[in-house]
């Protein structure tokens, strides 16, 4: 692990890290090893379980282990539960998506309590293995196979590692043997209705045992390939997007449009080379749509045709009651039943201490001073509705308006709020009812994100501002 640390450049001397416990064997390997590893490399370490309660008493049970862990180890942990079920429910989305929405969206929350930026996670070598599996046998494309990066952002200021992810599952079982460690099973990991656990219980075995008995490096040695050639056509393709998103043609618009419509020129797209173009129609999709949940690619491939045809127009139906569209020398992603249209732009002062009321999007703000660390505290504990804010670096009175072309999500030099936003996967047509908080030009807060670098609240603070939508029609 120490080498796979140094070799990604997970951690450096001094940072602080969170530890995922969830309390099977992968994380509790995790937190001893790092536990270690911080006395050379002087990190500081915070751990965070979150109960899905999903299983019920078991569980229940899963999460007070990991208390008593980390207490008989001196690390501080933060816990949650949800009901991940009744929030799928609710939604109507797959409870696996939603399960990993919600455990990311709380990780991000431990994050930015617990003062850290870097994210551990337990994966491993086999985990890698059967993920690659897993992908090739539903056919997945150069991006599914690269499978499980060792790092990747999951908020401005915050990464996830997978510091155990050249380690296999059975070096990890006998380490937590030889330091006496125990640990907790989760029992549905042997139900062989899903199809992962018979890729690990069935398949992966038996071709370790008839054709490669070093499959598992095998297969985690072509998701580091896979992984090299994506992010080549991903950088390729990222360029090819801001380039033809400036393109507005005669009269028209390039890029996305403020109502939510993404329209580019045909011709920019035809120069392509295939695997750049239909990259640069996913990010096309995924911009207008907010994500690529639904999209196949029997959908890429007809707007690609669309974009190839030498004359005429044409249109084709996409997931979630959008259109591709060719007109002329355009390709327009129009439509959809998703959203209704954004809001006209607004901007209302917000008084510190106050509130204020946006009509527009139906919501009110409040503002308070909070004066003790014990109150901070308990606030940090709560939802994405609410943001805590370093009182010295804001000035006396606050803002709440929509996006404005060219944001920058902590002011000047820092990540562009449009980029945020598509990073994140919020469809275009929801970003103009989106409240940001602004002190003068520099964006500072906006619901369901941390706050920006260097506006939230220092843990050792004698007083920090609470901001909180009180009411929020914005979705």
């Amino acid at each position: 692990m120490r080498e796979t640390v140094r070799a990604c450049g997970m951690a450096s001397p001094g940072e602080r890290i969170l530890v995922a416990v969830s309390g099977g064997a992968d994380s509790t390997a995790l937190l001893l090893c790092l536990k270690r590893l911080a006395r050379e490399m002087r990190l500081t370490l915070a751990a965070a379980h979150l109960n899905h309660r999903l299983r019920g008493a078991e569980g229940d049970a899963d999460a007070e282990f990991v208390r008593r862990l980390c207490a008989d180890h001196g690390i501080p942990c933060v816990t949650e539960a949800l009901d991940v079920r009744r929030q799928a429910e609710a939604e109507g989305g797959n409870l696996e998506n939603v399960a990993r929405r919600l455990r990311y969206d709380f990780l991000r929350r431990a994050a930015a309590q617990a003062g850290a930026r870097k994210v551990a996670v337990g994966h491993n070598r086999d985990d890698q293995a059967e993920t690659v599996l897993f992908r090739l046998l539903r056919g997945a494309g150069v991006q599914g196979l690269a499978a499980i990066p060792p790092m990747h952002g999951i908020a401005p200021d915050c990464v996830v590692i997978r510091p155990l992810l050249d380690c296999r599952r059975a070096s990890i079982l006998e380490y937590l043997g030889d330091v006496g460690a125990a640990w907790r099973e989760d029992s549905s990991n042997a139900d062989l209705g899903y199809a992962r656990n018979r890729i690990r219980r069935e398949l992966l075995p038996y071709l370790e045992g008839r054709f490669n008995p070093r499959v598992a490096d095998t297969l985690a040695r072509e998701a580091a390939l896979a992984r090299e050639a994506w992010d080549f056509i991903e950088t390729h393709a990222e360029a090819a997007w801001d380039a033809l998103s400036r393109d507005t043609g005669e009269g028209g618009a390039g890029g996305a449009h403020e109502d939510g419509e993404v329209s580019l020129p045909v011709a920019g797209l035809a120069t392509l080379h295939p695997a750049l173009r239909r990259q640069v129609l996913r990010r096309a999709l995924r911009e207008r749509l907010g994500d690529l949940e639904g999209v196949e690619a029997a959908h890429v491939a007809s707007l690609d045709a669309l974009c190839l045809r030498t004359s005429g127009d044409g249109e084709t139906d996409l997931p979630g009651g959008f259109k591709g569209v060719r007109r002329f020398d355009r390709l327009s992603i129009r439509g959809g039943d998703r959203e209704p249209p954004p809001p006209p732009a607004f901007s209302r002062e917000l008084p510190v201490p106050g509130s204020c009321l946006v009509p527009e999007i139906s919501a009110e703000f409040r503002c308070t001073v909070i004066r003790t660390p014990a109150d901070m505290e308990a606030e940090a504990r709560e939802s994405d509705r609410r943001a805590l804010l370093d009182c010295e670096a804001l000035p006396a009175s606050l803002t709440i308006r929509s996006r404005k072309p060219g944001d920058r999500y902590g002011g000047a030099g820092h990540r562009k709020v449009k980029k945020l936003l598509a990073g994140r996967k919020v469809p275009c047509g929801r970003r103009g009812a989106l409240p940001m908080l602004a002190a003068g030009d520099a964006v500072v807060w906006i619901p369901g994100f941390a706050p920006a670098r260097g506006y939230a609240a220092r843990a050792d603070a004698a007083k920090c501002l609470l901001v909180e939508v009180v009411a929020d029609g914005a979705g």
